[in-house]
């Protein structure tokens, strides 16, 4: 790491270029032979296998990848990241004009975004290259465009959501969980993405087990559903403040491009509202008897789900009758809001849409009405609607800014990829660095903090 952190620190781009090479062309290991050159391969590169069942299939390429990571960690004695972290920053597409490259002032180093794009899509549960998806999303301004231009963003989404419901659904994991959401947070930024994502549909998901009938969903529908499921458990069990906010951040970012909400989505948006009111209203409480409780947390929580709901009815209501469905069947939730300093506006907006359709399906006299005969009363009555019956909110909008101590996460967790592949060897009772790993992912369910924060 001296070596190439100091000698070499002028070399940082053609390393970082070639350790990318090596990861995304996956070379498989030469056959077996008595020549000399397979003798040193093998004396290098010894086959192992480590724990979980991880096969050393591709040596070359494995440790490529983890020892970018291990540079892309690193800090300057000035404090900020080192060279190979910028580095990601110059590599471009070689599919780029040569007329572009003829007006740049550095050497570039051109790499396939289209081969590492696609070998982020069918192995992003392994955790090496799923944290390159993230360095290059958030270093590589080109390669984020080029992921949100595709037309078939389905190809990376339906792996995240499928890791990000099975790492909640099963308490484990939970750094890879941090940095899967981050991307998601990343991708709502982009307004684009968030209307394309909305007209794709996702079909026979068999994974989603939280409604075996779900045959069909778009496919921000189920970006939304796996995000109000990350948030209730993590409400019940982990209590991590992170994926309250990166959550419900992500949701804010979609809210006013979401478009013909499914009816379940539509329900479990006002549940979760209701959830968190009740929690709301039980800590309140409570502080009013004892005066220990901080219920900030969950008044943030209120805040954030009202101005989402705020902004699909301001921006999409004609579009999302079936949330205007529910919120007519759990009107009475909102009302014990509807004094407060801080919500006062937002549930005055949402209260108007209830009491205009209510007003439309009571003038419709339904008797004994069903459930299509109602949403039927409702598309019509939106026909007329104007968004200028509603007070003027400000968009939501939220941006994901690394922070400056990601080194004490991201560096734990990759030295513990590296023990994990054991062709180093650690002395577990002397490396710390492994207990702080161990640390990050433990479930910390309690003994029922509302506010815990690791």
């Amino acid at each position: 790491m001296d070596v190439l952190m100091e000698r070499f620190s002028n070399r940082t781009d053609a390393i970082v270029a070639k350790l990318l090479e090596n990861a995304t062309e996956q070379k498989s290991p030469p056959a077996q032979s008595s020549s000399m050159v397979y003798s040193a391969y093998n004396y290098l590169f010894a086959s192992r296998t480590g724990s979980a069942g991880d096969a050393d299939s591709l040596p070359v390429a494995d440790r490529s990848l983890l020892l970018l990571l291990l540079l892309a960690t690193q800090r300057s004695s000035n404090g900020e990241w080192a060279g190979y972290r910028h580095a990601l920053k110059g590599l471009r597409d070689h599919h780029v004009l040569s007329s572009d490259l003829e007006n740049m002032d550095q050497k570039i180093h051109l790499i396939s975004y289209k081969e590492m794009f696609e070998l982020f899509c069918r192995s992003l549960a392994n955790e090496e290259r799923m944290l390159l998806f993230y360095l290059m999303l958030i270093e590589n301004e080109s390669f984020r465009v080029y992921v949100l231009s595709r037309t078939d963003p389905e190809i990376i989404y339906i792996p995240m959501l499928k890791l990000i419901y099975e790492s909640i659904e099963g308490k484990t994991n939970y750094s890879q969980l941090y940095v899967l959401l981050t991307c998601l947070l990343i991708f709502s930024q982009d307004d684009v993405n968030n209307e394309t994502i909305q007209k794709i549909m996702s079909n026979n998901l068999a994974w989603f087990t939280e409604r075996p009938l779900l045959k069909s969903i778009s496919l921000g529908g189920l970006v939304t559903l796996v995000l109000i499921r990350t948030l209730q458990l993590n409400l019940s069990h982990q209590k991590d403040i992170y994926f309250h906010t990166n959550c419900l951040a992500i949701l804010a970012n979609m809210s006013s491009a979401m478009l013909d909400m499914h009816a379940y989505v539509a329900q479990r948006i006002i549940s979760l509202f209701e959830l968190i009111a009740r929690r709301y209203q039980k800590f309140t409480a409570k502080m009013q008897e004892t005066g220990e409780e901080d219920v900030s947390v969950f008044e943030d929580l209120l805040a954030l789900m009202l101005e989402i709901i705020n902004c699909v009815l301001s921006h999409r209501l004609k579009n999302n009758i079936q949330l205007v469905y529910v919120l007519l069947l759990k009107r009475d939730i909102f009302a014990p809001f509807r004094l407060h300093t801080r919500f006062s506006d937002l549930i005055y907006n949402i209260e108007q849409v209830i009491n205009y359709f209510n007003g439309r399906v009571s003038d419709a006299n339904l008797k004994a009405p069903s459930t299509s005969e109602v949403l039927r009363v409702i598309e019509q009555a939106a026909r007329t609607w104007s968004p200028n019956q509603l007070k003027s909110l400000p968009d939501l909008k939220f941006q994901y800014e690394e922070e400056m101590d990601a080194r004490e996460f991201f560096l734990p967790y990759i030295w513990a990829l590296i023990h994990r592949r054991t062709f180093i060897y650690w002395s577990e009772e002397k490396a710390h660095i492994l207990q702080e790993y161990r640390l990050l992912n433990m479930d910390t369910a309690d003994d029922g903090d509302p506010h815990h924060e690791k």
